[in-house]
């Protein structure tokens, strides 16, 4: 509450006592009134003022009829502020809902920050592979559009100034899966890194840089993933050079898809109780293409990858990279 509003309420407290205290002092001395305590007089101005008027106190004197005619005027205006306040607090609630400003207690979730014409393509294929999203951005007009094209339970938007790092708490970020920044400059995602590292030191970036040369700085803040959008442009125009139907399908499983028959790379973890832990790499190499028409590439292990290793014993909490359908992947995940 803002000082000038508390003013005005204490003002109106004392108006109003100062009319009950007037009430009774008239009543209470008249031998045909029936107002013959300040506990009758409160009760008698609460229930005029509230509009309920049960009629057990009421004034007969001519002052206190006047006075009680004030306590008439003001039950219109108390119930105007009344819903006027209600309505204010329900549209305040629901703006602060739509903004994000409750927070979301989403955990693994994938989080951009930043919000660019690529980045649609980026939360469709976050939101496509069935993850948890959560997008920051520091326009309205963002948060209108993107409520609009991903009305998902799963897509959360916040709407704060990128600088606020406080703000940052209410997206659950230390337990996301990974954080990716998209800004114009470089230097700026750099920045950010550093404030948001040294603010929640356990959080994983994605950055695509223009620059190439700040690689090395990004890699120094420790876990990332750091793409230079000049090397991979540079390596899939090569390749569409000397082999482009390689490149093509390259292209193909890079965009994640629902569709079934339509090929993508997939990530999945084994679980504790899966039939492949201690079984070796080859065993669950031929059972993907026999069981799930699927094709095993390689395990990710200590966020490292090992490509189609030829021996290679499968252990709890390993990831199989594997190409395949969505319907490879249900297989793989209920299998």
């Amino acid at each position: 509450m803002n000082k000038r509003l508390l003013s005005i309420v204490l003002i109106l407290l004392f108006v109003y006592n100062i009319l009950v205290l007037l009430v009774f002092q008239v009543e209470s001395n008249f031998d045909g009134g029936n107002i013959k305590s300040i506990a009758d007089a409160y009760w008698y101005s609460l229930v005029t003022l509230t509009t309920v008027g049960y009629g057990d106190f009421y004034p007969v004197t001519f002052w206190g009829r006047l006075y009680g005619m004030l306590f008439v005027i003001a039950s219109f205006g108390i119930i105007g502020f009344l819903f006027s306040q209600v309505s204010f607090l329900v549209k305040d609630f629901r703006f602060k809902k739509k903004q994000g400003y409750f927070g979301t207690d989403m955990e693994n979730h994938c989080v951009l920050i930043g919000w660019k014409s690529q980045t649609k393509e980026i939360a469709e294929g976050i939101l496509n592979a069935n993850e948890q999203l959560v997008i920051v951005t520091d326009k309205k007009d963002d948060v209108d559009y993107i409520k609009r094209i991903f009305p998902q339970k799963n897509c959360f938007c916040l709407y704060t100034e990128i600088n606020n790092y406080k703000n940052l708490e209410k997206i659950n970020i230390e337990k996301a899966k990974r954080v990716y920044l998209d800004f114009e400059d470089d230097t700026q995602a750099l920045v950010y890194a550093v404030n948001v590292k040294k603010n929640f030191s356990n959080v994983k970036f994605v950055v695509a840089l223009n620059n190439p040369d700040l690689k090395e700085s990004f890699n120094y803040l420790g876990d990332n993933y750091i793409i230079s959008k000049e090397e991979i442009v540079s390596r899939f125009a090569a390749s569409y050079i000397f082999e482009p139907y390689a490149a093509m399908i390259t292209e193909d499983l890079m965009t994640t898809t629902t569709e079934e028959g339509n090929l993508d790379f997939h990530q999945y973890k084994i679980s504790p109780n899966s039939k492949y832990i201690g079984q070796d790499y080859s065993v669950a190499f031929t059972e993907f293409k026999a069981q799930y028409n699927a094709i095993l590439v390689g395990i990710a292990r200590d966020e490292k990858i090992y490509k189609n290793p030829k021996a290679m014993v499968l252990q709890k909490d390993d990831y199989f990279i594997f190409i395949g359908d969505i319907k490879s992947l249900e297989g793989v995940v209920n299998g």
